[in-house]
């Protein structure tokens, strides 16, 4: 019986052939039609041809590529990602990221990027003339990287220790890109159970592209993320005893929670969350906290949990005051997506915190 042969697409002959790329890399067979070789010209539509039984496979890859990603519910993986740049803060937050995936029995994905080139063009037809020389550079950079993952490994393994290191299962990706992008695309296809990142010190290397990665991510991921500060001293999880979590009463606080309870339940850890409010709204605030400490403690009877509220107006500064005064070893918070206008002209305080602060930062997502 002949096979059905359909048309996925018409579209313009460079972004056919990038479709017929990325069909095939999948194994789906695929054919263009409409393209003129004899005169070098190419149809203004070329179409996109498919045997019929792999359209279910091609189009959510069409999707993908016309910047329609495929919507449907993607699982949590039991996995730790850990993006890296090789610094001495990444090495802290490898370490972190190791201990909680050892305590979790999850999965360790080092995932570094290499930062994508501008490439430099001349337009021609559909033809585009390259600089030769760009390949060689990209070659060597990408055996430069790798060279640089074994020894960060090697650091990374002695720190821990190299029978302990043995006991996670672990995996690493090299890739070319823009590193924000890319990591938010992983974690929508490969949804893992936390990211842990380290973040350089802003008061030297404000600009640094780690820095500005680390809260790009923590801004629009939609798993927790860990970020661990190069101030930070590395930390083991077994003296981390005390955790706060900053609540606004947010209805999207008791998810937050049960998540951070979860990510807590192996380790013998108090958690406190408090509350900073104005003192002529005092009395509303104490009633909503009061209520919620109820709440939490009927949920989870077994856990060390309590709820506390700070007077104050300068939320960054009485936390920084309150963080000290109690040696809480993490703090954590739930931050929301806002449109452009408003992160402009009144940043989250998630972002706030994570360029001024020395204690690691556990941060959720509405």
């Amino acid at each position: 019986m002949e096979e059905k042969i359909i048309t996925i697409a018409l579209l313009p002959y460079s972004k056919a052939e990038v479709l017929r790329s990325l069909l095939e890399a999948k194994g789906i067979s695929c054919s263009l039609e409409n393209v003129n070789m004899i005169q070098g010209a190419v149809a203004a539509g070329v179409k996109v041809r498919i045997n019929a039984k792999d359209a279910k496979k091609a189009y959510p890859i069409l999707d993908r590529m016309l910047g329609k990603p495929a919507k449907s519910y993607q699982q949590t993986e039991n996995a730790i990602l850990v993006p890296v740049d090789f610094s001495s803060s990444s090495l802290k937050a490898g370490a972190m990221a190791f201990e909680i995936a050892q305590k979790l029995d999850a999965t360790m994905v080092f995932y570094h990027v290499i930062p994508q080139p501008d490439y430099f063009t001349i337009p021609y037809s559909d033809v585009m003339a390259f600089d030769a020389g760009l390949y060689d550079h990209l070659k060597e950079r990408e055996e430069h990287v790798n060279k640089e993952f074994v020894g960060f490994l090697k650091k990374l393994a002695d720190l821990v220790g190299q029978k302990a290191w043995k006991s996670v299962k672990m995996e690493q990706i090299v890739k070319m890109g823009y590193a924000e992008e890319d990591i938010l695309n992983y974690t929508e296809v490969h949804p893992p159970r936390l990211i842990v990142m380290g973040i350089k010190d802003p008061e030297k290397e404000r600009e640094t592209i780690m820095g500005s990665t680390t809260a790009g991510v923590i801004y629009n991921a939609d798993v927790p993320v860990f970020v661990i500060p190069e101030k930070a001293p590395i930390l083991n999880l077994a003296s981390v005893k005390k955790v706060a979590y900053a609540t606004n009463f947010d209805v999207k606080d008791f998810a937050s929670i049960d998540k951070l309870l979860g990510i807590l339940k192996p380790f013998n850890t108090e958690v406190t969350c408090i509350h900073i409010g104005d003192k002529d709204q005092q009395e509303w605030d104490e009633a909503k906290l009061k209520a919620m400490s109820k709440e939490l403690k009927r949920n989870y009877k077994d856990t060390n949990l309590k709820c506390t509220m700070i007077e104050g107006k300068e939320v960054l500064a009485d936390l920084e005051k309150y963080i000290q005064e109690n040696k809480i070893d993490v703090l954590s918070l739930t931050t929301h997506k806002r449109n452009m206008i408003t992160r402009i002209f009144n940043p989250s305080i998630a972002r706030k915190m994570v360029f001024h602060m020395k204690t690691p930062l556990l941060v959720f997502h509405a």
